[in-house]
Parts: C-alpha cells; structure tokens; sequence
C-alpha cells in the first residue's frame, strides 16, 4: 500500500490540501497520516481551526511537539499532545533556544526542531521508511518547488492557487480567524516589517514574549531575531508607536473591490424631478 504523510501547517492552503487528499479518489488507497507539529506560539484561533478541520474532515489529525533533549549529541524527539493540552506559552520554543540559541533567516533552526525533525520522527515511526510527503504549495508559488521525489505538490499539480483556497472558505461554515497577514507564528522573523508593526500596533502584549526570549537570549553573532534586517524586537515596538501604513488583508480588500464592480454601475431610478 502506498503511504503519505501529510503536514498540517494549520493555515488554510494545508487544510484545504488536507481536505481534498482525504477525499479525492487519486489518493483513496493510500494510508494517510495527518500530523500537526505545535510550537507553542500559534494563536488560539489556528489551534480551534486545526481542531475544527479535524472533525469535520475526519482526519484523525496526531499532534506533536519538539521534546529538546538537552544532552549534547542527542536529537529532538517528539511527543503526542491534543488540542486541550497542547502547549500555548512558547514552551517547545523556548527550549529550542536553549539549546540552539535564537534562530533567524541564517539559523532557521526553529522550522527544523519544531516541525520538520518532531514530524518526520513520527512518520518514521509509524509508516516507516517509504512513504511520501504531501507539502502545501499552490499553484501560484511554483517558484517553491522542489524535485525530492519523496514529496508530491497536490495543489500546484491540479492548479490550486490563493484565490481558490480562500474562495473555498468563504463558503464554509467556518474558517481560520485570522487576517492573512497574521499567520500562524504571530512574529516570525520571517515576515514583513510591515506585517509585524501592523501586528504590534493592533496588540501590543503580542510583543512581550518576543522581547523577553530576544532579551535573555542575546548571543554573540546573534542578538536578534532579524538579524537580516538588524531590527531588534524592542525596535519594532517603538516603531510601532509611530504612523505608519498598516498591513492589510488582501483577501478583504479583493472581496470589497468586487462588491463595488458588483454594483451596475447604470442603474438609476424614476423620480419627479426627470418627469416632463
């Protein structure tokens, strides 16, 4: 039987790929493992959109975490938690930090202890060695794609772009809560300055846990997240205090330019004052 891991990233593009390999028939005598990795730093509205996509598509969605094994020469293994105990404080990140030091564009560490080695622990142990990976990029970001064998692109194979996904859940009954610009990981270094000053200026507390874990971190070479960009995290809280142009959901500014160009524009109505 052919095998394939799919990784719930828990953003719409991975759950509407979840969804349809669940259901397609391309894929219906494959096993199936749904695995999402949890860093501690998503926001409660991926962790009840993660939650929700697995009963209403019945999944039978595992989630893991990073166990960072302190002991030098020793790799990260991974446990088995659920939604109601899944971290939510940074935990697994932390300890990722600990011992790695802080990650950034350079030392993207994180995606590696967090996500790519906790999952494939998992699958390993449970499909073994052959099996596939199914990864979340459409059909507008060919740009991304690899020539591993071992990993197939669904979505930019049958022609899924942005426009699809986010139309599918509009006529959902639910969807993720969160503007695109929000992501999963609130501040990632990999975001746009744009996007994390909107994010601070919107909720400022979204910034501590960053500030602190930068802060009693700080290590030659490294004394920052984005050290790409040489902006500490106590930078962008103080930039953004003052104007600036805010990141916007470009989902919503598409639906809004289309209401108006919904409208006929032609359309006007008898009165008294065009009557002869």
């Amino acid at each position: 039987m052919n095998k394939i891991l799919i990784s719930f990233s828990g953003g719409r593009t991975s759950a509407f790929m979840a969804k349809l390999i669940q259901e397609h028939p391309i894929y219906k005598d494959y096993q199936k493992l749904f695995v999402y990795a949890n860093t501690g730093k998503e926001a409660e509205a991926t962790l009840e959109f993660i939650d929700k996509c697995d009963k209403e598509f019945n999944l039978n969605l595992i989630w893991v975490e990073a166990d960072v094994v302190h002991e030098k020469q020793k790799g990260t293994q991974y446990n088995i938690t659920n939604f109601k105990d899944a971290k939510r404080k940074g935990e697994p990140f932390t300890e990722v930090v600990k011992k790695y030091g802080l990650p950034s564009k350079l030392y993207r560490h994180c995606t590696r202890e967090l996500k790519e080695i906790p999952i494939s622990k998992y699958a390993r142990d449970i499909l073994g060695k052959d099996y596939i990976t199914a990864i979340g990029i459409r059909a507008d970001e060919k740009h991304r794609l690899g020539n591993d064998p071992k990993k197939v692109y669904p979505l930019a194979e049958l022609g899924i772009d942005e426009q699809i996904v986010r139309n599918f859940w509009d006529r959902q009954p639910f969807d993720l809560e969160l503007k695109d610009y929000q992501g999963n990981c609130d501040l990632c270094f990999l975001k746009s300055v744009r996007k994390k000053l909107t994010i601070i200026k919107e909720n400022p507390k979204t910034a501590d846990w960053w500030l602190d874990l930068e802060v009693n971190n700080i290590e030659e070479g490294r004394p920052m997240l984005d050290v790409y960009r040489n902006l500490s995290m106590d930078d962008l809280i103080n930039m953004a205090k003052n104007p600036f142009r805010k990141a916007i959901d470009q989902h919503e500014l598409r639906q809004q330019q289309s209401n108006l160009f919904d409208i006929d524009l032609d359309l006007e109505f008898d009165c008294f004052c065009k009557m002869n």
